[in-house]
């Protein structure tokens, strides 16, 4: 303990200069931040000069948000090079160090002055924003070890594979230009590859991990062998090959049944599906610049959700069949349809087909199976309560303040901002009651007016997501915030209810509709631009379903 005591003094009185640098810019980081949480206290002047404030608030926040991971890397590759592990012939040998203690010092001297600070900093910041830090420990050891993985592990392994700053530099420049590389590569091998979004956590928690272990064994590899060229075949060896491979992963993880397993068919479905194709003379026109891919629209209409009960798509999958035989089957693709909710519901599927299996069955009326994953998720907990004229807290789902207009008086809002700890709030429906005269006319009722509303939140639920800041501005529009008649914004006024009502995932499953007689949307290809005359056509018979 006590060689392990002496290298950690020896490294902070060697180094000061460096650990102030961190700790300043950490600690401006947490005292200038919040400054970017625009909000009621930030608008009383004019327009004009309250956008290039914004702005420049957002400017000079985003630039202390980006120098605290820079002095992070300067901290760590001094203090790693301080006793170098390249080549044979480190003086450190000859004390000697031994190297699980040198390797216990380095460890506690990131503790105290790269872990300790920013840990504080993410308490001050959750105080100021309205949060009781205590209530999030494990969320923000959770983001700790997020950043440990992502930024610190990965600095601190490249360190040891270097032997000074420049060869540091150069290194890591290397290796991104090396990720841009082979990131082309990946995309000319197998492009416009349309990945679903539910099985981007599984993706994601594989990165994470083996980032985690080839940093991790590299660095021990390092302080225990010094065997430099087989730590920097881990260190890059492995992450290229993974990169390169990934096509052909990505092709056999698409056709993985994961969430064919994950997604089951329900005996009885939560929601019923049917083709609600549009009108014959309603014509659409969408341009984009070629990709070898079409995209498929198909609208359809979701019935028979339970009240108290969303259905939110996270995937979907097309089967087509067409009269000469031809048998064609899509992967899972990622969705952008809308929430369904109690009552009757529309929603606009779009499948990506292969331009070459387009053609193939362009001219054809086919019989389309689309399958639709669902995740059901159910109310947990409503909050209503009259909007007040400064911040307030939700439970569960963060703390809100009305937001004021620059055309408005300070008492009119236009809009709710909101912030949450450490993630993103829960999935939410957030209902609002918006008035077309001024806040200070009598109104009969305080719910009559204009309904609007905005879905925010995620239905997953990590402990806390990759940030170095511990407070999320919450961004999302409120519907109908405009008055028609004269395009200027709606108003919230003090006293006019507010509802949150958050809502759990309880299961996920999959339905399906049939489509008979289905015809592909007339496309036309020029000057490298897709140009899609139409979205759909009518059937000849009545939609049938599965």
């Amino acid at each position: 303990m006590s060689q392990i005591l002496h290298i950690f003094y020896k490294d902070a009185r060697r180094f000061w200069g460096e650990i102030f640098l961190s700790v300043a810019i950490t600690a401006a980081f947490a005292w200038f931040y919040p400054n970017t949480w625009i909000g009621p206290d930030h608008i009383h002047g004019a327009m004009g000069s309250h956008s290039v404030a914004s702005y420049n608030l957002q400017i000079i926040g985003g630039f202390l948000l980006a120098l605290v991971p820079v002095s992070w890397w300067l901290l760590i590759v001094r203090v790693v090079h301080a006793e170098t592990l390249v080549g044979d012939r480190q003086f450190w040998l000859t004390r000697p160090y031994e190297w699980p203690k040198l390797l216990a010092a380095k460890l506690l001297f990131l503790l105290a002055f790269l872990y300790l600070p920013i840990f504080i900093a993410q308490c001050a910041l959750l105080a100021e924003a309205g949060f009781k830090p205590f209530s999030f420990i494990p969320g923000l050891l959770f983001n700790l070890l997020l950043l440990t993985i992502v930024l610190v592990l990965p600095i601190l392994a490249v360190a040891t594979v270097t032997s000074n700053f420049a060869r540091m530099t150069l290194t890591l420049l290397g290796v991104f230009v090396g990720i841009i590389a082979l990131g082309a590569v990946v995309q000319r091998l197998m492009p416009n590859h349309f990945t679903a979004i539910a099985g981007a956590s599984y993706t994601t928690q594989g990165a994470f991990t083996l980032a985690f272990c080839v940093c991790a064994a590299v660095v021990v590899l390092q302080y225990a062998l010094r065997r430099v060229w087989l730590a920097r075949a881990l260190l890059y060896g492995i992450p290229a090959l993974l990169i390169l491979a990934s096509p052909f992963a990505e092709r056999i993880q698409s056709h993985h049944p994961r969430i064919d397993v994950n997604y089951p068919v329900a005996a009885n479905p939560p929601v019923q599906l049917a083709f609600h194709p549009l009108s014959p003379s309603y014509q659409t026109y969408e341009t984009w610049p070629d990709t070898g891919e079409v995209l498929i629209h198909t609208p359809l209409q979701g019935t028979g959700v339970a009240a108290g009960t969303v259905l939110v798509p996270d995937a979907v999958k097309l089967e087509v069949e067409a009269p000469n035989g031809v048998h064609w089957v899509s992967d899972w693709q990622g969705t952008a349809m809308p929430k369904f909710l109690a009552g009757s519901q529309d929603g606009d599927a779009v499948v990506s087909i292969p331009r070459d299996r387009y053609e193939q069955l362009k001219s054809m009326p086919l019989t389309m199976h689309l399958s639709v994953a669902f995740s059901e998720a159910r109310e947990t907990r409503v909050t209503r309560m009259p909007l007040p004229s400064e911040d307030f807290s939700v439970s569960g789902f963060g703390v809100c303040s009305p937001l004021a207009g620059f055309l408005s008086p300070f008492t009119q809002a236009t809009g709710l901002l909101c912030r949450s700890a450490l993630r993103d709030p829960p999935l939410t429906y957030i209902g609002v009651v918006w008035s077309d005269t001024p806040c200070d006319a009598p109104h009969p009722e305080p719910d009559q007016g204009v309904q609007g509303a905005a879905w925010v939140g995620s239905l997953d639920r990590a402990p806390a997501d990759l940030d170095i800041s511990s407070v999320q501005q919450v961004h999302f529009t409120l519907s109908n915030s405009i008055y028609e008649r004269s395009n200027v914004p709606r108003h919230l006024c003090p006293g006019s209810p507010v509802t949150f009502t958050e809502y759990e995932r309880v299961s996920r499953t999959q339905t399906s509709v049939t489509i008979h007689d289905f015809h592909l949307p007339g496309v036309k290809v020029s000057d490298g631009q897709t140009h899609v005359f139409t979205t759909t056509t009518t059937t000849t018979e009545a939609p049938k379903q599965k």
